[in-house]
């Protein structure tokens, strides 16, 4: 799976989440394994940084590590710099960092298109630092066929 796959697959699942849920949606983890991926919403998902990163912490070391899952992604609602409600995707994989994206969330109309997506500075969101180090930790694929060696199959 290449980066662009990944963040296609991440994408693909928050047109999902806003298709099947209320508003307000759930925070979401994206966890694209080798014989699956595994979609864990997190209810209730807190509001400080320091209780987020733990909730992750353990989402990582449960789901993650176990599974040797070298990428995931990550989906939420926020505010954004206008006002707007949007819907905030990033994705990262082993030894790639991270990537953020964000659509427009609209009620009559769902879910606008994603911008272009930038890499994601560590210190903006550092609450992601336990899935990116889960995913850094993962062992490579053993077949690396072309493109990044995310997962294989």
């Amino acid at each position: 799976m290449t980066i662009d796959q990944l963040r296609m697959l991440v994408e693909e699942a928050a047109k999902d989440l806003v298709a099947r849920t209320e508003r307000p949606h759930p925070v979401t983890v994206v966890l694209p394994l080798e014989e699956s991926t595994k979609v864990v919403a997190l209810e209730g998902f807190p509001d400080e940084d320091g209780a987020r990163k733990d909730a992750l912490s353990v989402l990582a070391a449960r789901q993650m590590v176990p599974a040797n899952a070298a990428c995931f992604g990550f989906l939420a609602e926020a505010d954004g710099p206008d006002g707007q409600d949007l819907l905030v995707v990033v994705y990262g994989a082993r030894q790639r960092g991270a990537f953020l994206t964000a659509a427009v969330l609209d009620e009559p109309a769902g879910l606008g298109d994603f911008a272009e997506p930038e890499e994601l500075e560590p210190s903006a969101m550092p609450f992601l630092q336990p899935l990116q180090h889960a995913a850094d930790t993962a062992a490579p694929p053993t077949d690396a066929g072309p493109g990044l060696p995310i997962v294989s199959g």
